[in-house]
């Protein structure tokens, strides 16, 4: 029987991956010099589909590097000589936090009970942070946070760098790239790609702090900023990258783009509205999320009151692979992926069968 993963990531392939793949082997392309033409041209594929899909400004610089994890080591690296302010409401954002206190920086954090977004009205952020950290959907507890108020966290303090963890919204979420100042994913959740690909954003106000931290020696080693910028610019990364995964971004965004952007997010809704809708009706399985304001459109956890074990081998019976929940949550939630290429009639499925569940 043929597994669907509707895991929180690595998750289902996108459904042409396996045909780009394939192209990509008959034409060499984990073959080819990372300083060549056709590697360059690859590169700028990748990059223009990209910032078309997620209409990233021409004032944005998109790098290429191995993880989202890495993504937030370059940030504070290249960002931040003292201080930094996190908004922390799960273990990813938690770990965003924690880069910063591992690289001895002064790193401030708001927390929000799990489960929950925050009272952004009695936030109080008095460490003039040079850069402050959103994760806008949070993984391990499936709360967002609606992006109106990262804006206005950026319109309050306008010096501070202000930036989101998108790892698992992007493409979903419609960011004002103007509004902010940087954001970063990793391809293996909503692109539906193999893991090994990071791809961070930045505009050029975090630039300017690069060239200035680098100036103090600063940035850390070759992989800092103005590295990554000067190759970029040529249309290639600071060392040999993963090719492979820049190629097969490069088509699924093209495929994204023909399908269209809004059509994914509007069916993305519809997909996120089934599953909610059948889970508050349910007496034994409840969304961990009970402000729907708050509640992830893409990563939807649920409550399974002792019986995680039984849902989760009722749906993998049928084909179906779950996730466990995260953290101190892993024996007591599952978590269920709704990214574009998670198809409704297989979210109805999920349905059907859990609609079975005996107390």
């Amino acid at each position: 029987m043929k597994k669907i993963f509707f895991t929180p990531g690595p998750t289902e392939l996108f459904p042409e991956v396996r045909k780009f793949i394939d192209k990509a082997l008959e034409d060499n392309v984990c073959s080819i010099n990372h300083r060549s033409k056709e590697f360059m041209d690859v590169y700028r594929a990748a990059t223009d589909s990209l910032r078309l899909l997620l209409n990233i400004p021409s004032n944005y610089n998109i790098f290429y590097l191995s993880s989202a994890t890495e993504c937030m080591d370059r940030l504070v690296q290249n960002c931040v000589e003292k201080n930094s302010f996190h908004f922390v409401n799960g273990a990813f954002a938690d770990r965003f936090y924690k880069t910063a206190i591992e690289l001895n920086k002064n790193a401030v954090k708001a927390e929000a009970d799990y489960g929950k977004s925050f009272d952004f009205k009695n936030i109080d952020i008095n460490n003039s942070p040079e850069l402050i950290c959103f994760t806008q959907n949070e993984t391990s507890t499936g709360v967002q946070i609606d992006t109106e108020e990262i804006y206005n966290i950026k319109n309050k303090f306008p010096q501070s760098l202000t930036g989101a963890d998108i790892v698992t919204s992007a493409p979903y979420v419609d960011l004002d790239f103007t509004k902010i100042d940087f954001a970063f994913f990793s391809v293996q959740k909503g692109f539906g790609l193999p893991a090994g690909l990071g791809v961070l954003m930045v505009n050029d106000r975090c630039m300017e702090k690069a060239v200035y931290l680098k100036s103090k020696n600063l940035t850390g080693s070759y992989h800092n900023f103005i590295s990554l910028y000067e190759n970029s610019v040529k249309h290639q990364t600071t060392e040999t990258p993963n090719m492979l995964g820049i190629y097969l971004l490069g088509k699924v965004c093209e495929s994204m783009n023909r399908y269209g952007i809004d059509r994914i997010r509007k069916e993305t809704e519809e997909k996120a509205e089934l599953l909610y809708d059948f889970f508050d009706k349910q007496e034994y399985l409840k969304p961990f999320v009970k402000n729907k304001a708050d509640r992830s459109k893409t990563i939807i956890n649920i409550e399974t009151g002792g019986k995680q074990n039984e849902v989760k081998t009722m749906l993998s019976d049928k084909g179906i692979v779950v996730g466990s929940g995260y953290g101190k949550f892993k024996d007591s939630q599952i978590r269920i992926a709704n990214f574009p290429m998670h198809r409704t009639e297989d979210v109805k499925k999920i349905i059907e069968v859990l609609s079975t569940i005996k107390s």
